[in-house]
């Protein structure tokens, strides 16, 4: 007699479906683990784009500079000396101006020399320029700039060189790789806490081109001292140096005080703009 039960059977087509469908993950499954794909991955994810360019430069030259030595007091003019042959120098005409400014009105009319005569000639002007007490020794930065305006370009009025004093160190670095890339001329540093006058040259910077953009990371710089002892007319410092080294190179607030005259160019008191900040005697043109 049959039986009430049946067995369920698989139509035919059916278990070739099923079939073809394990066929196909096994095929996928072995693509996924092909050794060329793998190979593929890999390219892409190990693939990086190229550095940053690097942009470097230096506009010293040993055979214009000039020590302040022997007036051990004449820092400011020994700079500005130098700094002025650097400038002589160096060709103006092929820079783009500064944004926001211009180029220089009054005809730079300096004429290079290393003499003693200039040295002292210039240290006595600057100190007849500044709002800093006459019973102090040297210069201040007002002096230091209307030197460099003068001698260079006729007037302390030219408006070239201006002492400018920023918050952070950061931003005045910036502003002196800045302000040489985009004038090719040097810019002057206030060191050893204000009370000595260096200067720098040059840089070294990764990024973008600083003489058209502010996209760049500052590696190093090239920093002039005119005081003899120092034996560094010209020296590389890497960023840390600058910032954090001995205070012989280092670039750090300034602490001095003394300067408590107003100044007929900007109308403001040494004292109050500069002291703990970080002092640039900065081209702008």
């Amino acid at each position: 007699m049959p039986s009430s039960s049946r067995r369920l059977r698989t139509p035919p087509g059916s278990r070739l479906l099923a079939a073809a469908r394990i066929s196909l993950a096994v095929v996928a499954a072995l693509l996924l683990t092909w050794p060329g794909q793998a190979v593929a991955k890999k390219s892409a994810v190990t693939e990086q784009a190229p550095p940053p360019a690097m942009w470097s430069m230096n506009l010293f030259n040993s055979t214009v500079f000039r020590y302040q030595n022997p007036d051990l007091n004449g820092c400011a003019a020994g700079s500005t000396i130098t700094m002025l042959n650097l400038i002589a120098l160096s060709p103006q005409s092929d820079q783009p101006p500064p944004r926001g400014s211009s180029v220089a009105t009054n005809s730079f009319h300096w004429t290079i020399t290393t003499s003693w005569n200039s040295l002292e000639t210039i240290m006595w002007y600057e100190r007849a320029h500044m709002s800093m007490s006459r019973d102090l020794k040297g210069s201040d930065p007002e002096g230091w700039r209307n030197g460099l305006n003068y001698f260079g370009w006729g007037s302390m009025y030219a408006d070239v060189y201006r002492d400018m004093a920023y918050t952070s160190f950061n931003a005045a670095a910036h502003a002196v790789i800045d302000s040489i890339a985009r004038t090719d001329k040097p810019a002057g540093v206030l060191g050893w806490a204000g009370s000595h006058a260096q200067y720098v040259t040059g840089y070294n910077v990764q990024g973008d081109d600083p003489r058209i953009s502010d996209n760049y990371t500052i590696i190093g710089v090239y920093l002039s001292d005119p005081l003899h002892a120092q034996a560094m007319p010209t020296g590389y410092l890497t960023l840390k140096q600058w910032k954090s080294g001995p205070y012989a190179i280092k670039f750090g607030k300034y602490e001095e005080w003394g300067s408590t005259l107003v100044d007929p160019i900007d109308g403001q008191i040494g004292d109050k703009k500069w002291h703990g900040k970080w002092v640039v005697i900065q081209p702008v043109r």
